[in-house]
């Protein structure tokens, strides 16, 4: 419905004065799935659905649907948590609305994780699990000294590393460490931060320190996942 209005430009997907219906059915819920078997001659146990619908317009689709923006297919819910979500459970993620990682970091900081687990029906700590390994550190983009220099004898040569850094708090910038030696932070944006690597730490794992005691570890690759350590 949200294509179709969004990508057919129709300010009206339908337009229904009123159409009220009285069924008997037997109801069924196996999984996300609901099933209506008709009730037959002599059936007086089914139940009573009554539907009613109404019309609907491009502005409340847009304010009650997802946006259907590209994501990389590397940095995807399924990616991201691997192992520690089954696909029984990244359905019901995804029936409260969570799709994307960032998703279900931005409900985390909102609702708190009691209150997905409540909603999604996934036990605390396999939620809590799935949820450290969402807000770790991913390396989104490698740009490399050759490809970022301004023009000949600029002297810009240096690599850029583009992590997205969920546990980022605002006006304090983490501690990054590689190959031994410490790693440069040369900007912050939301969400994410650009490290200034030497050639020799191109490819290391590199420990990333938040502070409070939140450290992961990424090796500085293009499209790298990284995971939590002990403090």
């Amino acid at each position: 419905m949200a294509i179709k209005a969004r990508l057919g430009k129709l300010p009206l997907t339908f337009a229904v004065k009123e159409i009220s219906l009285d069924l008997r059915a037997f109801v069924q819920i196996l999984d996300d799935d609901i099933y209506l078997r008709p009730a037959g001659p002599g059936e007086t146990e089914a139940s009573s659905i009554k539907l009613q619908l109404t019309t609907i317009t491009k502005p409340m689709i847009d304010e009650n649907s997802v946006d259907y923006s590209t994501e990389d297919p590397k940095f995807s819910l399924r990616e991201a948590l691997g192992d520690q979500i089954s696909e029984t459970e990244q359905r019901q993620l995804e029936r409260i609305g969570v799709r994307t990682v960032q998703q279900l970091n931005e409900l985390k900081e909102k609702a708190g994780t009691d209150v997905i687990a409540r909603l999604s029906r996934m036990p605390v700590n396999r939620l809590q699990q799935a949820l450290l390994r969402a807000a770790a550190p991913r390396v989104t983009k490698v740009e490399s000294g050759a490809g970022r220099g301004k023009g000949a004898g600029s002297g810009d040569t240096s690599s850029r590393v583009h992590l997205s850094a969920p546990g980022l708090r605002p006006g304090r910038l983490p501690r990054v460490r590689a190959a031994g030696e410490s790693v440069a932070v040369v900007g912050a944006e939301d969400g994410g931060i650009v490290l200034a690597p030497m050639a020799s730490q191109l490819g290391c794992e590199a420990e990333v320190d938040f502070g409070d005691g939140q450290i992961a570890r990424v090796q500085l690759t293009q499209g790298q996942l990284g995971q939590w350590s002990a403090s």
